[in-house]
């Protein structure tokens, strides 16, 4: 009714919680575990000054969370002394500020000595383009990525000037395309041929008419290695066998023979009775 009747209560509100609660939960309970050693070891990288106690002594009462939360814009203090200078001095130009740039971006000035980091950072600020440019930080890293160019271009110049010093001579592109191609294998080697070394194959006997070196093998109770070996023997007492070629096989892995090899063969036929 109008009369007597209770004024009616607001409902209750629900609690909200802050903005940014949980991640500070999350951060506490992250260093629940950790000592006042750590903690004051911690604060230090961080550029606190900490007193004797283990408390930071810039650090106000009710902050000792924010320090973990700001890890973050402590970042350029990582960076050596004379180029975080440099960096600090373009913040205070107002050429940019801290948030535009991450680790990532960061990491890369530390890949370069001081110098050539510094000479980066005057490249930067002094560009024309920068109060225009929106992403600093890929603008930066282009930067990086061309003088990072700029230096393996002039190693690899260093090195040809060495190599021609040497006498080295530098393979251009198709010489290196064959040293991995089968051209460069002969089954018929001439005496004017430079021989690096020599590899055991073991094929059907009509696909191996041209090679100058080969045996018959026919099945038989002889033991790999010893056939290996045989056939060794076999090529290195040859007329027309080289100096060089019979120093190859001479230095030819049994392993190697043996992996080529199946089992339980002999060498047959006129090589077999020339070696008796």
């Amino acid at each position: 009714g109008r009369g007597g009747g209770k004024p009616k209560q607001p409902p209750p509100q629900q609690q909200t919680s802050k903005r940014g609660g949980n991640a500070k939960k999350k951060k506490m309970a992250k260093y629940a575990d950790q000592d006042e050693d750590e903690r004051e070891l911690a604060m230090m990288m961080l550029g606190h000054k900490v007193s004797g106690k283990g408390k930071a002594a810039d650090a106000p009462q009710g902050e000792e969370q924010k320090e973990h939360e700001d890890e973050e814009e402590a970042e350029p203090t990582r960076l050596p002394a004379q180029v975080d200078e440099r960096l600090q001095g373009l913040f205070a130009e107002g050429k940019c500020s801290r948030k535009d740039f991450d680790e990532t971006t960061l990491a890369k000035l530390r890949e370069f000595s001081d110098d050539v980091a510094l000479e980066i950072l005057e490249r930067f600020g002094e560009a024309d383009v920068l109060d225009k440019v929106k992403n600093k930080a890929s603008f930066l890293s282009g930067i990086c990525h061309r003088y990072r160019d700029r230096a393996s271009k002039e190693a690899k110049a260093e090195i040809r000037l060495i190599n021609e010093e040497e006498g080295i001579k530098e393979l251009d592109e198709e010489e290196k395309g064959r040293l991995i191609d089968l051209d460069q294998l002969t089954a018929t080697p001439h005496r004017d041929d430079v021989l690096h070394y020599c590899l055991p194959v073991c094929a059907p006997y009509f696909a191996m008419t041209d090679f100058k070196y080969k045996v018959k093998l026919t099945p038989g109770q002889g033991k790999k290695g010893k056939v290996g070996k045989a056939a060794k023997e076999v090529f290195a007492r040859l007329p027309e066998a080289t100096a060089r070629e019979k120093e190859l096989i001479k230095v030819l892995a049994d392993a190697e023979i043996v992996q080529q090899l199946m089992g339980n063969v002999r060498i047959s036929g006129g090589a077999a009775t020339k070696k008796k």
